[in-house]
């Protein structure tokens, strides 16, 4: 198998199931996602290039580019940036708020040409977007939503939004620099989400956590070993919690996970990658394991999940 490929194996307390998606299928959000909404894709509604799923409370709402993969440059951050823009028509015709992205980035790290991969790319459009529709980058640290982007072996580029009627609040990792806030060693334009966002899902006060890896500062730490890098996203996963509980309570940060998402970049690393996620985490409901890329060609493994607050 690839290691571009998408495949999720899903672990609940009594079995382990293996979903390898055909290359046609659309990747999509957490199983958790589709629990929160209990809405039926059928009912979906479309308004301009977005499909809209919505209950009283929350909606999914997802666009795609087709044939991103073989896309320029210049044409992929136009193409991004008109997606993210309108995303946010559709956020402002159903009155919600984002509180959550997914984006599947064909291939990220695959080289775009004057030094950029794919991911850079994305995130200048994504960027040019996020201005467009929120108004300025200085409005960032008030408003942007947690969010993931891992590679699909897919040519498309899908981007889905979870939104609720109130806007959540970004939670920052106080071990890691600000995505928002990276350097041009990243790119051109940084990454624009938070690390996390508090959130009221169904009437429960839930903290969403993006796409977390072995990274401290902006740096990606223990380049090629996979124990240390688990490690080091569990620290990481910690001090997010950490920074959005008020009270502890004597619980540990770990153990207030409900539903994780642990994206491994070589399948050789998923059976000791599961074992060291699944000890630390004991008390989740749900963990799936997806063999995917990161945004770095150097991080060997991404976790989000979501975690009571």
């Amino acid at each position: 198998m690839s290691p571009q490929q998408s495949a999720l194996v899903t672990q609940v307390p009594s079995s382990v199931v293996l979903f390898d998606p055909p290359r046609h299928l659309v990747p999509r959000p957490p199983l958790w996602v589709e629990t929160a909404l209990r809405v039926s894709p059928s009912d979906a509604l479309r308004i301009g290039t977005v499909d809209v799923v919505a209950s009283s409370s929350l909606a999914l709402l997802s666009t795609s580019i087709a044939g991103a993969r073989a896309m320029s440059a210049e044409v992929l951050r136009d193409h991004v940036a008109d997606a993210y823009i309108a995303v946010g028509a559709a956020l402002t015709a159903i009155e919600r708020q984002p509180i959550r992205f997914w984006n599947f980035v064909p291939s990220p790290g695959d080289s775009m040409g004057d030094g950029l991969d794919r991911y850079m790319v994305f995130n200048s459009g994504r960027y040019r977007g996020y201005t467009q529709w929120l108004g300025g980058a200085e409005r960032f640290g008030r408003t942007l939503p947690t969010a993931s982007a891992v590679g699909v072996i897919g040519d498309d580029l899908v981007i889905a939004c979870l939104a609720a009627t109130a806007r959540g609040i970004p939670v920052e990792n106080p071990r890691q620099t600000p995505a928002w806030q990276y350097s041009h060693r990243y790119g051109p334009q940084p990454p624009c989400f938070s690390r996390a966002t508090i959130a009221t899902v169904n009437g429960r006060p839930l903290l969403l956590v993006g796409g977390t890896a072995s990274i401290v500062g902006e740096t990606s730490t223990h380049d090629g070993d996979v124990d240390a890098q688990v490690a080091e996203t569990l620290r990481n996963l910690e001090a997010l919690v950490a920074a959005a509980t008020a009270d502890p309570g004597g619980v540990a940060p770990l153990d207030r996970f409900r539903d994780l998402r642990v994206y491994v970049a070589r399948e050789q690393d998923a059976g000791r990658i599961r074992g060291m996620v699944f000890d630390r985490c004991a008390r989740a409901d749900h963990i799936e394991l997806a063999i995917a890329r990161v945004c770095r060609p150097e991080l060997l493994v991404e976790i989000e999940g979501v975690a009571e607050i």
